[in-house]
């Protein structure tokens, strides 16, 4: 097993890791020759936490990438977000014209910086050069303790949701971001808060977040702007391509204005939804995805693919208003 990268920029990785770095403590790490996927769920309850899945294109982050492993050049490391996003902050204040990136693995008696007690027997090292006043070369080396995935039951919890319906898709404009300031007004303390999602292509397209409390309050929390609310085509494929085309091409046959059918809600928890703040208000380019069982926040981080950020919120059951 080999790992071994160089990059003059981390922009890239460094604004995707502290969007997500709120969520969860540990992330997923997969490495390949061409993507690297930093995953964030929780395997004891997929369905009950959100998944970030976030994707970024190897070849337009690294000038030099060798990964080698025997399962087909794939590496899964665990890793502490917060540990990364500081070595890779520290970076870019040294001016420093490149970092190196290696996997080293070490023998069961451990070793600086390595938790033999915790699954933790490798690390990822970091390490760059720059100058000082004196124009003398100071060497920096980070590494931080990270656990190599390799077991049938590591791999299995780590697949991406499949979309196989897709009820209505729609384009969030920037100034939707505005909408999280409002609901954070109604955030309580308790984890079981809910809040009710409803969408239509009927006139015009709706989007609206219902909050209510038994007894004190009802409120409806809605984007009073045009959305262009499109509903797929039952075969449509929903990988990312096929999103993307769609909200761009837009092709969609427009909706029955007398059919009740159109109008689609599901219940999340609010604390999931507002997690999404930083990541919606951060990208440029957002999709919404309303499915029978989850919503979804198909996210870009810039207007080019080579960041891509993908936000699933399970659905809760609860009794009809």
């Amino acid at each position: 097993m080999k790992l071994k990268l160089r990059t003059q920029s981390t922009e890239a990785l460094k604004t995707t890791l502290s969007l997500i770095s709120q969520i969860r403590r540990f992330v997923i790490l997969q490495f390949t020759p061409s993507q690297l996927q930093v995953i964030l769920v929780n395997g004891q309850s997929v369905t009950l936490e959100p998944q970030v899945w976030c994707k970024l294109n190897m070849t337009t982050m690294f000038d030099q990438i060798e990964i080698q492993s025997l399962r087909d050049n794939t590496i899964l490391l665990e890793i502490n977000v917060e540990l990364l996003l500081q070595t890779l902050r520290n970076f870019d204040r040294a001016n420093s014209d490149g970092l190196n990136i290696r996997l080293q693995r070490k023998d069961s008696a451990g070793g600086q910086g390595v938790n033999t007690h915790n699954g933790r027997t490798a690390s990822l090292a970091l390490f760059y050069s720059n100058f000082n006043a004196n124009t003398n070369t100071i060497n920096h080396t980070f590494r931080i303790p990270v656990k190599i995935l390799k077991s049938s039951h590591d791999s299995a919890m780590l697949r991406e949701p499949e979309l196989s319906e897709v009820d209505l898709i729609m384009r969030l404009p920037p100034e939707f971001v505005a909408t999280y300031k409002r609901l954070e007004k109604f955030k309580k303390t308790a984890n079981n808060d809910l809040v009710t999602i409803k969408a239509t292509r009927r006139s015009g397209g709706f989007l609206g977040f219902v909050l209510e409390e038994d007894g004190k309050y009802k409120v409806t929390i809605s984007w009073n702007q045009q959305l262009e609310v499109q509903k797929p085509n039952a075969d449509a494929n929903f990988d990312s391509d096929s999103i993307r085309l769609a909200v761009l091409k837009n092709q969609d046959q427009g909706p029955d204005e007398e059919d009740p059918s159109e109008d689609k809600e599901i219940s999340v928890r609010l604390k999931d939804w507002q997690m999404a703040s930083k990541i919606v208000a951060t990208c440029k380019t957002v999709v919404f995805l309303i499915t029978p069982r989850e919503v979804v926040l198909h996210c870009m981080l810039e207007d080019s693919e080579d960041v891509e950020i993908i936000y699933y919120i399970a659905g809760i059951r609860r009794d009809p208003f």
